[in-house]
């Protein structure tokens, strides 16, 4: 049975760190692309 919870543990540990690594990628590649997003819309209300 141990080596079930090391075997489950092992998963949730690599499952989670790909998820923080995917995250952080897509947070510092996307995270211009969102601000000029949201500029471009502030501009747009404001020509309203």
């Amino acid at each position: 049975m141990k080596y079930w919870e090391l075997f489950w543990t092992a998963c949730l540990i690599v499952a989670g760190g790909a998820f923080a690594l995917i995250t952080l990628v897509v947070i510092v590649k996307g995270g211009p692309d969102l601000r000029e997003m949201l500029r471009q819309l502030r501009r747009q209300n404001l020509q309203r």
